[in-house]
């Protein structure tokens, strides 16, 4: 992978692992920090991440060829939402009572960690088999956790932005990785593994750029049951 040192690009470019860019993005801070800023205000800060020199988000090129699209159309009625994907699939969302909803469907942050469980995994998959030696996933046992502040969504005034982000804070968890029978898999293939399969997940990359902190731990399956 090619980096391109101290670029400015876009958020969506980005993860916060490897080389060092100013990245152009909008953030929350908290008063604590003495570094306050407007919610719409674009500013550049020093993030740790890296991108793939050639990509939109690095050069700025427009290229629809290299596009995947995404639609998505929805009705919410009260807290609950149904939506439809332009693939023929159905998304239900809504809130637990005790948050003023009917608790009818996931919330939407557990539909936010089913998409890192979905991505990282199909990621993963593709991943191994590019690798040198091909390494061919039969199984992965996800465990995830994440929490947030509440604070982020429910602060008043509402007419005044939170003093604290609404994001994720941080998620934590074990990504085991069980291999096809007889693979014989490295310590450093696992690291490569993980390391490539966050970098290219687009959930997990957004994450990262968002903040989140990602605290994640690869572990392959053999090495469990010995």
């Amino acid at each position: 992978m090619n980096m391109r040192m101290f670029s400015t690009i876009t958020v969506a470019g980005c993860v916060r692992i490897g080389a060092a860019f100013p990245v152009r993005r909008t953030l929350y801070f908290s008063p604590a920090s003495m570094l306050i800023l407007r919610a719409n205000e674009e500013t550049t800060l020093q993030t740790r991440c890296f991108a793939t020199a050639g990509s939109k988000e690095t050069v700025g090129g427009n290229d629809d060829m290299h596009r995947k699209h995404y639609s998505i159309s929805g009705v919410g009625r009260r807290s609950k939402v149904t939506c439809k994907t332009d693939t023929n699939h159905t998304l239900e969302a809504d809130v637990p009572k005790k948050m003023g909803g009917g608790d009818e469907a996931p919330q939407p942050v557990e539909h936010l960690l089913t998409a890192l469980l979905g991505c990282t995994q199909a990621t993963a998959v593709y991943v191994g088999r590019m690798m040198q030696p091909r390494l061919i996933i039969d199984k992965i046992d996800f465990k995830m956790e994440a929490y947030r502040d509440e604070r982020g969504a429910l602060s008043l005034p509402i007419t005044e932005l939170p003093p604290i982000p609404a994001r994720l804070e941080r998620v934590t968890g074990s990504v085991v990785v069980h291999f096809k029978q007889g693979t014989e898999v490295s310590e450093e293939q696992l690291r490569i593994l993980g390391r490539q399969t966050e970098a290219r997940c687009p959930v997990a990359n957004m994450m990262h750029a968002s903040g989140c902190v990602m605290d994640i731990q690869w572990k392959n399956g053999a090495n469990l049951k010995k």
